[in-house]
């Protein structure tokens, strides 16, 4: 009569007592089939640390046990007292990398009784939040080429600033601006080059450009692109050009009127 009779082949024991615990009935089932892959690695006579490569883990445990659900389970049986890590991991001598060595806190551990810390657990549940991969969500949602760019233009407004009468900038016999010029009884401080103009004039320039577009001749004028859209719109100089040629052909339209 052979003695191994009636005696099962290899298997991984799990302890009812530790199933019937509420740390136990908290984990997931992917962290139960992740402890009982630990649980076969136990050697009872060395009471060793076990360790498994998420990789290998992923390849054991099947379907849906990608390596972000594996390095979540660990963190799971650790919080919940299952496991405790004994070394972390780091590279060997000869450059591989060595996985975590776990112990089990339910066997005996180097000649240590087993301290079963799922008992102790505080009853706070594992919950870790997912962080958002930030690379999808921008690719998400960005636009692609230039065919997304919104540029505002305001419209509506002039294309030339509000003339103000030169007379309110006009600075006082004798007081000086700085310390070093003077201004002159009525003269303006202004960034144009041209004389001060008749107010009637100035009105009546103020109203041209109040008023709706009109078509207007350019033929000494070199300002064409003045009435661009308002995207490119002139600088200062072009703008005193045109000022100024246009208060000389105004001048000369009121002399030869006179």
């Amino acid at each position: 009569m052979r003695r191994d009779k009636g005696r099962l082949p290899p298997f991984v024991p799990v302890l009812k007592d530790t199933m019937k615990t509420a740390a136990w009935k908290a984990l997931s089932h992917g962290a139960r089939s992740l402890y009982v892959t630990l649980k076969g690695r136990y050697n009872t006579k060395l009471h060793n640390a076990v360790y498994v490569s998420t990789r290998d883990a992923e390849e054991e445990l099947g379907q849906y046990s990608t390596r972000r659900n594996v390095m979540r389970w660990f963190r799971e049986l650790e919080h919940y007292g299952f496991i405790v890590m004994v070394s972390p991991a780091h590279h060997g001598v000869n450059g591989h990398g060595k996985a975590p060595h776990w112990r089990l806190t339910e066997e005996w551990y180097l000649g240590k009784a087993p301290t079963r810390d799922f008992l102790s657990w505080d009853g706070i549940p594992f919950t870790e939040k997912r962080k958002r991969d930030a690379l999808s969500f921008t690719a998400k949602n960005r636009i692609r080429g230039d065919n997304g760019v919104t540029t505002l233009v305001q419209t509506g407004l002039p294309l030339v600033p509000e003339i103000v009468p030169a007379a309110a900038e006009a600075g006082a016999d004798g007081v000086s601006m700085s310390d070093h010029t003077g201004g002159a009884d009525g003269v303006a401080i202004t960034s144009l080059t041209t004389p001060y103009a008749d107010p009637d004039l100035l009105s009546a320039f103020e109203a041209l450009w109040s008023a709706p577009p009109i078509a207007l001749p350019f033929k000494g004028l070199r300002l064409r692109r003045l009435f661009q859209r308002p995207a490119k719109r002139p600088g200062k100089r072009a703008e005193a050009h045109y000022l100024a040629a246009w208060y000389r052909d105004e001048q000369q339209d009121l002399r030869a009127a006179v």
